[in-house]
Formats: C-alpha cells, sequence, structure tokens
C-alpha cells in the first residue's frame, strides 16, 4: 500500500506513520479493497483529519466532568524531599539519593502540590510489572490493604500510556537511583473521568502509573482515608481480560466495608465526585 498519505517526517509524525501503519494492518484489507482505500485517497485523507481534529480538540469528552468538594485529609500535607527520601532508603538502603536535593529546586509549575521522589523502576525490579509488585508488597506489610488485581498486574493485564512511558524514558536520564519530579496527588483533576484529565493535561503533564503512585502512598500513608478523594493511575492502561483491549485504568481507593486501602480496576470514561488522576510535570 501508498504510504503517500502521511508524509510527515519530525518525530511526531513518525510517530503518526506508526500508529495509522498499526490501524491498517489489524484493518486486514485483501487486495481489492486496499486499491478501493487508494483509489479514495482524498476521501481518506478528510476522514484522518476530521479524526484528529475530534481526538486533539480541548473540547474532548468536556461532559465528562462532575463538580467535587472531595479533598485531602484534615492536616494531610505533601512531605518534603528529605522525609520521602528518609522513608525509601529504609527499604532500599542501597539507593543512590545524592542527586536529590538538587534536582528539587526551582518553581513548580501550575498545578503542582511538590516533589515527588520516586525509585526508579528498574532499580527495584526486572521490569515495571515487578517493581510494582514490589512496592504492592511493601504497602501490604505497612498497613491493611487489599490488592483485588492479584496475579492480574501482568503485561498482558497493564501497560503505560504513551505520554507516561515517553516522561519515563526522560526521567530516567536524572542521575542516581531515584526520579525527582514535580507532581499532584488528584486534586488538579478531580471529577475528571480518566480520559478527560488526559485530555487536559499540559504539554510537559502526564499521568502517573501504579507504581508511582504506589510509591508516593508508601511515603504518605495518610493520603487516603474515609471520605476523602480517591486516585486514578491515569498513567497506566488496564485490560481487565487481558484480551488485548486496554479500556479502564487502576485506582487506589477505600473500601468502606473493609475499612482499608484497596488497588482495583477502574472506568476511564466514567466521572466520579470521589476519584481525582495523579499527575506530574516534566522539569522544563
Amino acid at each position: 500500500m501508498s504510504k503517500t498519505l502521511i508524509t510527515s517526517r519530525d518525530s511526531k509524525g513518525l510517530h503518526a506513520v506508526g500508529l495509522f501503519e498499526v490501524a491498517y494492518n489489524k484493518a486486514k484489507l485483501d487486495d481489492r479493497k486496499a486499491q478501493q482505500l487508494n483509489e479514495k485517497g482524498g476521501e481518506f485523507q478528510e476522514g484522518i483529519m476530521v479524526l484528529i481534529r475530534e481526538l486533539t480538540s480541548p473540547e474532548q469528552y468536556a461532559d465528562e466532568e462532575v463538580a467535587s468538594e472531595y479533598g485531602y485529609p484534615k492536616g494531610f500535607q505533601i512531605r518534603s524531599v528529605a522525609e520521602q527520601v528518609k522513608t525509601l532508603l529504609k527499604h532500599f538502603p542501597n539507593f543512590d539519593a545524592s542527586h536529590v536535593q538538587e534536582l528539587a529546586s526551582g518553581n513548580l509549575p501550575e498545578g503542582a502540590e511538590g516533589w515527588a521522589v520516586i525509585p526508579k523502576p528498574d532499580k527495584v525490579g526486572k521490569n515495571y510489572h515487578e517493581a510494582l509488585g514490589i512496592l504492592i508488597d511493601l504497602i501490604a506489610k505497612d498497613r491493611k490493604f487489599k490488592n483485588w488485581r492479584e496475579l492480574e498486574l501482568t503485561k498482558k493485564h497493564l501497560r503505560l500510556a504513551n505520554k507516561t512511558a515517553e516522561s519515563h524514558a526522560k526521567l530516567n536520564e536524572q542521575p542516581g537511583d531515584f526520579w525527582v519530579v514535580p507532581f499532584q496527588f488528584g486534586i488538579w483533576h478531580r471529577g475528571k473521568s480518566v480520559r478527560r484529565a488526559r485530555v487536559c493535561f499540559t504539554d510537559n503533564e502526564f499521568g502517573l502509573g501504579a507504581y508511582e503512585v504506589a510509591v508516593l502512598l508508601l511515603t504518605h500513608p495518610d493520603r487516603i482515608q474515609p471520605n476523602h478523594l480517591n486516585i486514578d493511575c491515569a498513567g497506566v492502561e488496564y485490560a481487565p481480560s487481558a484480551g488485548g483491549d486496554f479500556f479502564a485504568c487502576l485506582s487506589f481507593r477505600w473500601s468502606y466495608g473493609d475499612e482499608l486501602l484497596v488497588l482495583n480496576d477502574n472506568s476511564t470514561v466514567d466521572a466520579y465526585d470521589k476519584w481525582g488522576s495523579a499527575s506530574a510535570f516534566l522539569p522544563q
């Protein structure tokens, strides 16, 4: 098939070509249908441009927002980087934190509430999924906790959102064994569906994944309490059936029946006043 319909060759254009190729291959067109598509190239381009405008509109999913007055527990504060490092070094005593204070400098971007200190996943485990499992075990040792997705956090179930994966690669360029990044704990996007929050992210903002949020709950054990804001992990995409359809996300919330913190999956299309997507901002 001719690939002249998408001609941009900058980094964003090359990514677009890749997305197009994946969609084209999934369509499984035979020779006749492929030729029909080529003959209708103009109509095809118009259709793509309409779809691009729809998917990049700042008003996309605007109806997936509800008013929310849920916030953080009384007296809750974002811990200083020194406090976070002290807690994390208890679990990872050999990790290099010599760079943390230097990186946690400058003004916070709009929406950020403080600096997050996150052990690099590949320092904690063999991959992101193993690192997540290790952090979940640490939380379970520290407090009453239930993982409702136990044995369902594999590569077939869980993957990083594209923007989050790209941001992780940039953060891995930081020295030492910890990422240091401005973040917000969910209130900035409270009342929005996960996909609405993703549309509202600024250029340098990305959703935090379940591993990053687990780290922050380890260093901030008082963040989730009864009748306060729960956390959607907007940086991960979740396939409950492991069948390739990553339509959900993961979330940490308070379980009223069990009176404990739980990890579960959640909708990305429904807006709840008691949930907010956590995010971080690449340092400028």
